[in-house]
């Protein structure tokens, strides 16, 4: 081996000491191995080359193009970190995922001192949040929304002995934690990063889990900051000068409630123009007072609910005013009963326990 490698060996004593060549290991070995992967690497990137120079591939970027996001929607999970990491990105029965994931601090399974945001979908893919749905006019919203789910333990007490009429399962009490202002703070730092990439996302298109599915869903709930969000420029929320104005406007005048429907329409919401006081009307007038008058959380038709829908339309879509405030058939509004109204004024909103689309 010495005499093929030029190599001269120093004498191995008896000591059975290891032997260590007078040179180092025969460098035209590495020189070689090194030329060789040079030459491939540079043949590789030269056949790529030619292969995208045959296919005739040219960008050019076009104008008429905007982003596929057009929507933000917000979820709370009611579960622990833990849970909610699971159960959005495992595998189960009935998948569910989101975009993004927000810890609150406390949470013994979430474990870190610091607060960050878990990217679980690129936003260029379609994350499993939003299930059947509806906002202005768009419906099947995973196409073109981005997710982003809270981590808010929020729990209900069911009751053994009602049974809820709406839904025919037995009776909740639901109770609704508030959001962690850290929490908070990367929920609007994420958003204006969001809003960076995605520019068509309007304030009107920062709406909840319960305005695309009323009937459903209720989350992010009661507690959570919409006018604080819109404070800082994430989200849509009314003057209060204007709430003024067209609650004495609606005491001397009364709205029909066909027009109500309408309204809630225009703003975005999935309603029927039916004229009554039906479910469908009830679930979505829910939606909209957890969204903008959460204090008062009674899917009853009060004249400051329609004050306060009318002031976002004069806001945000004063162009449909003069047509949504025209009576053409005066209608009687018909109040709820009072049986209607003791029940609804006892009964919370119902949540689902578990995080689905």
């Amino acid at each position: 081996m010495s005499a093929l490698y030029g190599i001269k060996y120093h004498r191995v004593r008896k000591s059975k000491e290891l032997f260590i060549p007078s040179v180092p290991f025969p460098p035209n070995i590495e020189i070689h191995t090194m030329r060789r992967r040079t030459t491939c690497l540079f043949i590789t990137i030269m056949l790529a080359c030619n292969m995208l120079a045959c296919t005739g591939l040219q960008t050019t970027e076009s104008a008429n193009q905007n982003s596929r996001v057009s929507i933000i929607v917000i979820h709370h999970t009611t579960a622990n970190f833990g849970d909610s990491l699971n159960i959005l990105t495992k595998p189960s029965r009935y998948p569910v995922s989101s975009h993004y994931l927000i810890p609150e601090p406390g949470d013994q399974t979430y474990g870190k001192s610091a607060l960050k945001i878990y990217k679980l979908v690129d936003e260029s893919r379609r994350a499993w949040h939003a299930g059947t749905s509806y906002w202005a006019g768009k419906s099947g919203l995973n196409d073109q929304s981005i997710g982003i789910e809270l981590v808010n333990q929020t729990w209900c007490h069911a009751s053994e002995q009602g049974v809820d009429e709406y839904t025919g399962g037995p009776e909740r009490l639901c109770f609704y934690p508030d959001f962690d202002d850290g929490q908070i703070a990367l929920l609007t730092e994420l958003l204006d990063d969001i809003l960076k990439r995605h520019p068509d996302v309007k304030p009107t298109h920062i709406i909840g889990h319960s305005d695309i599915a009323p009937g459903r869903k209720i989350d992010p709930g009661p507690r959570f900051p919409w006018q604080r969000l819109a404070s800082l420029g994430y989200g849509a929320w009314y003057d209060d000068e204007t709430v003024i104005r067209y609650w004495e406007k609606f005491r001397a005048e009364p709205l029909p409630l066909i027009n109500v429907q309408e309204a809630l329409a225009a703003y975005g919401y999935k309603i029927e123009t039916t004229g009554e006081y039906d479910e469908q009307t009830r679930n979505v007038l829910r939606a909209f007072q957890l969204h903008f008058r959460p204090w008062e959380v009674t899917r009853e038709l009060t004249r400051e609910t329609t004050a306060t829908l009318f002031a976002l339309l004069d806001k945000y879509y004063p162009e449909q005013l003069d047509a949504l405030l025209t009576i053409d058939e005066p209608l009687e509004l018909r109040a709820p009963t009072e049986i209607e109204q003791a029940h609804e004024n006892t009964r919370p909103p119902v949540a689902e326990p578990e995080m689905t689309q």
